[in-house]
């Protein structure tokens, strides 16, 4: 014991002398301050703990296209999974780092902060992506990093993953939370009892994951890019790591501080000032002014109309729905509204989305929902996100919730499918983590805000800019979440690449003016024809009575010439037919014309304006009709001239049957 003793006041005095030396000698290394937050510190332990970057294969390796591994370099960095607690283990963080291929003097990188939150970053088609023409510049003006936060996509751990939202179960929304609620807590215990530090899965701890990323990596500093969530998240990374972020672009921000309304919890502000400038879109839009009218209040009525009797489907995607059920209720038609608002190029489609919910087409909702319906996904990290969500907010007080009843008393009744409260409330907790706070700094910032934006409106954008002296804030008309992305290629890549280069220059922001207004498409040639073809084409059924008729029309084109050809080299005698063989070839060609431009405007719907093709075609595939109309007249004159020449029947029996056989197909 005396021995014993001895060795720890021994090493109690080593200790202490070599602290006292550290505080009096200048060449000595400073300990850093690494995590500048008062209500939750980095322990000891982490203080002086040096990230590293492993490279390896990329997890999507397989599924990726073929790609220079010098470029494209994928690896891992290992973060303490809480670094409040010293005995907590590392966990493994995927890194994606595109290199540009220009010089790069300045050794610029920008590091991409994903949304969601939960939402994966890493995939093959990240490489696809940028592997394009239309992404070189990008790649060119710095060093690209992506990365997949803690507990989401290809890092660790796999922590509540695939949980589903309310209207997933099944049931109505309404019912279907306190089964959300429950999965929730199942998976939660989970993960406790597996080891999982559940509480450090929080915007602090990412934004420190970030700053070891940065040093994993060698850069003395870098540009943040964040959208949506990756927006608060940027926020925090300044707040931890201030003297690492060269700049920052914030699009479609989430306010780190939340706002007096109740932050993520009063999202039907947000809702209606989308609704409301999508309808002022459409009174500027003089086809939309005349068949549609106020918008916004057509839809309002429709959300009424489906809480007092609900839609029900059945066998919808299993992907999507567990048991391949949906109950369409006012909540859920909001839901679709809401999310279909994120995306500008939707936008000219909201007349068919509207009269879609209005006459309940069956087909066509079932359509939207594979398009806006979330996939219960095994990447996303619905763990982080539901931690992040409550730890990121305040709990909406009963009299913030009555304000914004009394403002918003319409669509204050639907917003529980994007609405985390009753959620954080029942399964886990509201305690803001140490970021929750208003940012104060002179980092150069570009602020992007879309008017149509209906989670991230250009009220949140505008309110973080007081207190930061150095930003710059661009706001593009006709544009929803995720600005900068959806102006790209054009005017939001233009900026992007101006504040990426020279942070500190005014931007150029003319192009803005040039963001054309949204066109609706308010009339359509309704039939279910052409949308049951396009999906039976995906499907592998092929329309065998319409391809054995195109191959009998392209035969005729072919074979007429040929055979007048033939017959002018033999000098065989050539019966008349009262110019039936060039009618039916004239017949053929603008049938196969007709047919080959309704293909043609079937494919142009589907791609320029995918909610239309459900309900029917653009008014430009009648044409098709008319110009197969006179082919099939074209082909039945050339029958009747045969016959009332006499060229018709046994004298001419391959005219004849190839008349006949052309005319068939033309019908």
């Amino acid at each position: 014991m005396r021995l014993w003793s001895l060795m720890i006041l021994v090493g109690v005095a080593l200790c202490w002398a070599a602290t006292a030396m550290a505080q009096d000698d200048p060449d000595l290394p400073a300990i850093p301050n690494l995590a500048p937050i008062d209500a939750e510190t980095v322990h000891s332990i982490w203080v002086n703990f040096e990230p590293e970057f492993t490279p390896y294969v990329c997890p999507f390796h397989t599924a990726a296209p073929d790609y220079d591994p010098e470029e494209f370099r994928c690896g891992y960095v290992l973060v303490p999974e809480d670094r409040t607690d010293p005995n907590r283990r590392l966990l493994q963080l995927s890194v994606l780092k595109i290199a540009s291929p220009s010089e790069n003097a300045e050794n610029r990188a920008v590091i991409r902060l994903t949304g969601g939150p939960g939402g994966p970053s890493l995939s093959a088609g990240r490489i696809s992506a940028y592997q394009r023409a239309d992404t070189q510049g990008f790649r060119e003006a710095a060093d690209l990093i992506f990365f997949d936060q803690r507990g989401i996509g290809y890092s660790e751990p796999g922590f509540c993953r695939a949980v589903p939202r309310e209207f997933q179960f099944g049931v109505s929304t309404a019912e279907g939370l306190p089964l959300k609620i429950e999965a929730f807590r199942k998976c939660l215990a989970e993960a406790r009892a597996k080891g999982i530090a559940v509480d450090a899965y929080s915007t602090w701890q990412n934004a420190l994951d970030v700053r070891d990323i940065r040093r994993a990596l060698g850069y003395e500093q870098w540009t943040l890019f964040g959208v949506s969530y990756g927006t608060e998240l940027g926020q925090a990374v300044m707040e931890v790591d201030e003297a690492g972020t060269r700049a920052a672009i914030l699009d479609s921000v989430v306010p780190a501080n939340p706002l007096e309304t109740g932050g993520w919890n009063a999202v039907a502000y947000g809702f209606r000032s989308a609704l409301t400038a999508i309808t002022a879109a459409c009174a500027e839009d003089p086809n939309c002014a005349r068949d549609i009218g106020a918008m916004d209040e057509r839809f309002i009525e429709v959300f009424a109309a489906y809480d007092a009797d609900p839609l029900i489907l059945e066998d919808v995607d299993h992907g999507s729905f567990l048991d391949g059920r949906l109950v369409m209720d006012g909540d859920l038609a909001a839901g679709a509204v809401f999310q279909a608002l994120y995306i500008n190029t939707l936008y000219a489609d909201f007349p068919s989305l509207l009269r879609a919910l209005e006459t309940r087409n069956e087909d066509a909702i079932h359509a939207y929902i594979e398009v806006l319906g979330r996939p219960i996904d095994h990447a996303a990290g619905n763990g982080m996100e539901l931690v992040a969500n409550c730890r990121g907010a305040a709990p909406l007080s009963e009299a913030q919730r009555a304000a914004m009843q009394e403002a918003e008393p319409l669509l204050s009744q639907w917003v529980a499918t994007v609405s985390w409260s009753e959620a954080c409330l029942g399964a886990y907790k509201i305690d803001p983590d140490p970021v929750v706070k208003t940012l104060e700094t002179d980092i150069p910032i570009l602020v992007a805000a879309g008017t149509i934006d209906p989670i991230t409106p250009p009220s949140f954008g505008q309110a973080i800019l007081p207190s930061l002296p150095n930003a710059q804030y661009v706001e593009f008309p006709a544009t929803g979440h995720g600005a900068l992305l959806s102006q790209h290629p054009g005017c939001g890549g233009e900026l992007w690449l101006q504040f990426v280069k020279d942070p500190n220059a005014p931007l150029e922001t003319s192009c803005v003016d040039t963001i054309t207004p949204v066109t609706f498409v308010t009339r359509l040639i309704e039939t279910p024809a052409p949308y049951h073809f396009a999906r039976g084409l995906q499907a592998g059924r092929y329309p065998y009575l319409a391809l054995i008729a195109a191959v009998v029309l392209i035969v005729t084109l072919l074979a007429s010439p040929l055979g007048w050809a033939a017959r002018a080299i033999q000098g065989s005698e050539t019966v008349e037919t009262g110019y039936a063989r060039p009618l039916a070839w004239l017949g053929a060609a603008f049938t196969l014309g007709g047919l080959g431009f309704a293909v043609s405007q079937i494919l142009k719907t589907a791609t320029s304006h995918p909610m239309a093709l459900p309900l029917g075609v653009l008014p430009s595939a009648g044409g098709s009709f008319w110009l197969a109309l006179l082919g099939f007249g074209l082909c039945a004159a050339a029958v009747y001239r045969a016959i009332q020449s006499g060229g018709f029947g046994t004298r001419a029996i391959g005219t004849s049957v190839g008349l006949d056989m052309t005319c068939a197909a033309a019908l």
